[in-house]
């Protein structure tokens, strides 16, 4: 019998398991249980219940058969980069160039290189607490360490940019912000972003932005640092489609960059990925190009979940609920029942069979907290809402 010799892994494999790592544990045991037959409602993992539009697997349908299954250009196809540009023009109401955009096989994956290209050992990044749970091992992954700036809860966790240039130091290389957050579902204002830029641009540092949810925005309107003039001298726009056109497993993604960290993602890719698939870039394209009426209902019903689930949580003695603004996940502060976020997740798991997200993943201000997403039609939502008030009154009466 074979054995593994045991050799040490490196130090980049320690940085990215840390404790945030165990984020889908009481997802992971909600799918053992649904394999042995067990009634489960998931709603942890921020996967879409909708189909990608047909439209748009026919757009790849069609360039699969003709032939476009080869390497793509290093930097991502011209033809989804132009569609990319032009989009974001409209957008944010300034120019942007097709040589700015490197395309990437998802969110994730141009996050983690874009801070492999800004931030190493000696740097600090800013990270906004609540974060996702993949943010503390992004900036790590190169050595830098995250400096964890906790927002306010009872403010609807707004950007407090007066706290943020408290923690500025001469090691912070890039402040990494994400609107509509997740897991908050918090929509930043412009007039606070705007004031958060100057402070990057008075201290030269990087603002890296996560916009994976500026389409599901239910409350107000989405802002970003790139429509404000100047912003091409130090912001990073990370885009996808997964969300805004249920396109998660498509594995799309890309960065908005100054020309020069443009270049730089460019060597990277070449010796990460050297490309993404063609017929993928192309759907994209397509996705792009199109305005069609299924991804404005996918929006539509996300609202809908929100209004209905919210307000069927809300009264619920002892669960706080935090009503987002945009994105497709809420927080629900669980504290008051006498059990942190990683209890309540596992414990409304086995007795409800509810999986939901602890908030220990997003940060030790959120602990007691659960993250809980619209990720399931009305009436599974509703079923869930009411499984959620049956686990708490029964515990109010033992």
């Amino acid at each position: 019998m074979a054995h593994d010799i045991p050799f040490e892994l490196t130090a980049l494999v320690q940085r990215c398991s840390g404790p945030r790592s165990r984020a889908w544990d009481v997802t992971d045991k909600a799918a053992e249980m649904e394999r042995r037959g067990e009634d489960i409602i998931h709603l942890g993992v921020g996967d879409p219940d909708f189909d990608t539009p047909k439209e748009i697997v026919d757009a790849a349908t069609k360039s699969m058969t003709s032939g476009r299954t080869h390497y793509s250009p290093i930097q991502g196809e011209i033809a989804l980069r132009k569609q990319i540009a032009s989009h974001a023009s409209g957008l944010y109401g300034q120019t942007v160039e097709p040589d700015r955009i490197v395309v990437f096989p998802g969110a994730q994956c141009a996050l983690f290189s874009t801070f492999l290209c800004l931030a190493e050992t000696g740097d600090e990044v800013i990270l906004l607490e609540p974060a996702y749970a993949t943010y503390d091992a992004v900036v790590r992954a190169g050595g830098a360490d995250a400096v964890r700036i906790p927002l306010d809860p009872e403010s609807g966790f707004a950007l407090n940019v007066d706290q943020i240039q408290a923690a500025i130091t001469p090691r912070t290389k890039a402040i990494l912000l994400n609107s509509p957050g997740n897991p908050t579902g918090t929509v930043f204002v412009q007039s606070a972003i705007n004031e958060l830029l100057s402070v990057c641009h008075q201290n030269g540092i990087w603002l890296v932005s996560d916009e994976v949810y500026w389409s599901m925005v239910f409350d107000g309107e989405h802002h970003s640092p790139l429509s404000i003039p100047g912003s091409e001298r130090n912001v990073v726009v990370v885009n996808s489609l997964s969300k805004s056109h249920a396109m998660t497993g498509w594995r799309i993604g890309w960065v908005i960059a100054p020309t020069s960290l443009a270049r730089g993602l460019v060597n990277l890719v070449q010796a990460l990925l050297f490309g993404v698939s063609q017929f993928s870039q192309d759907a994209a394209a397509f996705a792009i190009e199109n305005d069609l009426e299924s991804v404005h209902a996918m929006i539509d019903t996300y609202r809908r979940r929100r209004d209905r689930f919210c307000a069927e949580l809300t009264g619920i003695k002892g669960v706080n609920v935090y009503r987002p603004d945009g994105g497709m996940f809420l927080l629900v502060g669980v504290g008051d029942l006498g059990m942190d976020g990683d209890q309540f997740a596992n414990e409304l798991l086995a007795e409800t069979g509810v999986a939901v997200v602890p908030g220990f993943a997003f940060g030790a201000s959120v602990e007691k907290f659960v993250r809980i997403g619209f990720l399931r039609d009305e009436e599974i939502m509703s079923d869930a809402a009411q499984r959620i008030r049956r686990f708490v009154e029964n515990r109010d009466c033992t």
